[in-house]
């Protein structure tokens, strides 16, 4: 009776890894190398298999100007609790 072997090369099944991250915007003509990009920011993850996962993103300023939040009129019945919330913000130490 004959034997049979076979010896199969298992392919590896890596998972994939990201590589890079980073951000990068878009030119005056909104390329990033695409054409007629939607978004003008993007956050890029590099993977390990050469190809790139790009997500749009949209800029927010990092501070509100006081006199933006001044110009809000709360309703009457916050008034109180805000004066107290700001009178505890005043308190914390710098």
């Amino acid at each position: 009776m004959a034997t049979l072997t076979t010896d199969k090369k298992r392919k590896s099944t890596n998972a994939l890894t990201v590589v890079d991250v980073y951000d990068i915007a878009a030119d005056a003509k909104r390329r990033i190398s695409l054409r007629k990009a939607k978004a003008k920011y993007f956050h890029v993850q590099a993977l390990s298999n050469g190809s790139f996962l790009l997500e749009p993103r949209v800029l927010v300023p990092m501070k509100v100007r006081i006199e933006k939040i001044e110009t809000v009129q709360a309703p009457e019945h916050l008034r109180p609790l805000m004066n107290r919330l700001g009178q505890a913000l005043d308190r914390l130490p710098v």
